[in-house]
């Protein structure tokens, strides 16, 4: 695979990804329980993609799951290795309460 499909395949991957868990999170908060008022959401519409990411900076936000750190950390490299100019921000190094795990590896509040 030449460097400009790699580029491709890693760009796709960075937009298909977040869309599928922005889709997923609607439906399942949808299909609640019936016990419970759960507000019916319309139609989504996404915001347009930027061309490229080079001279952009990208958030990325752990949820605190196990090695959720890690996988993010590694696609902070691969998007610092593919992108020109980019800035990448790992949110949980920068404030330590949005993603906290305790030592037998649940998520604490």
């Amino acid at each position: 695979m030449r460097v400009r499909e790699k580029k491709r395949v890693v760009l796709a991957l960075l937009l298909i990804v977040p869309l599928l868990f922005l889709i997923g999170g609607i439906s399942s908060y949808v299909n609640g329980s019936e016990g419970r008022k759960i507000p019916k959401v319309g139609p989504v519409r996404i915001n347009p993609h930027p061309a490229s990411l080079e001279g952009k900076t990208v958030l990325l936000r752990w949820n605190g799951k196990y090695n959720g750190d890690k996988f993010l950390s590694r696609v902070g490299e691969l998007i610092a290795q593919h992108v020109k100019k980019v800035k990448v921000i790992k949110m949980w190094e920068m404030d330590k309460g949005t993603a906290a795990v305790s030592k037998n590896g649940e998520v604490r509040s």
